[in-house]
């Protein structure tokens, strides 16, 4: 069984490696795809389709960031926002530069169905490990590194629903959406407790929020709903009767 302090320098190797950074890539460019196609459909101009989709890439990472402010790093630096300082701000550039290409794309070629919905899958499920794995790193408590999952994955989607003027997914009933999201969180908070290959637990734990996901979308998977014991409605009806 490897130490607390190893697998908290397996997690900051990692975290340096191309892999880590092609996840956050991939995530980054997922998720303005999402947030630029979404916006596009309701007929915003350039401007607003780059910061609708600037703000789905990179909303879930600065509020985590946000509410991890005044936390340390491992080598002693502070958390700041992490698309604002050093080589981070290239994540900013890609979701700028994604966002412009959908704007030109879909003047001409319209998204294929279901297309916001893979995205927003795809993102949400990097970005939820990307911020598990960061409140992990810093040696946040293990909800803590749950909740900052949930929120690195579900925030900037619902800043995108709410940007475009649809109920975030998040807030659907019964939509299966952020309990993805705390699924693969948590599993990969265990699967670390049990001192699993980090890079192992990460890949895993991403296929198993977007599959969870996904798998919801197209067979209709559906949280129960809160329904009052008494239908007012329709009790109020039937005495009009």
């Amino acid at each position: 069984m490897i130490s607390i302090a190893n697998s908290l320098q397996e997690v900051k190797s990692f975290d340096e490696h191309l892999l880590f950074y092609l996840c956050c890539t991939f995530g980054t460019v997922v998720g303005a795809l999402a947030g630029a196609s979404a916006s596009s459909r309701v007929r915003m101009d350039m401007f607003g389709i780059i910061a609708c989709g600037s703000v789905a890439a990179l909303g879930g990472g600065t509020v985590r960031d946000i509410l991890l402010s005044g936390m340390t790093r491992p080598n002693g630096e502070p958390v700041t926002v992490f698309w604002m300082t050093g080589g981070d701000i290239d994540f900013f550039y890609q979701a700028i530069i994604t966002s412009l290409a959908v704007f030109f794309i879909t003047r001409f070629i319209k998204p294929p169905v279901g297309t916001i919905r893979v995205a927003d899958a795809f993102a949400m499920a990097f970005f939820t490990l990307l911020g598990t794995a960061k409140a992990y790193w810093i040696g946040c408590n293990p909800a803590i590194c749950i909740a900052m999952g949930v929120c690195t994955g579900v925030a900037g989607g619902a800043l995108r629903d709410v940007l475009t003027g649809n109920v975030p997914y998040v807030f659907r009933p019964g939509e299966i959406y952020a309990t993805a999201s705390f699924a693969g969180s948590a599993l990969f908070v265990l699967l670390m407790h049990f001192d699993l290959p980090y890079g192992m637990a990460y890949i895993a734990c991403t296929a198993v929020v977007f599959v969870l996901r996904m798998a919801a979308v197209y067979h209709n998977w559906r949280l129960p709903s809160y329904r009052p014991l008494i239908d007012t409605v329709a009790h109020h009806e039937d005495e009009e009767k």
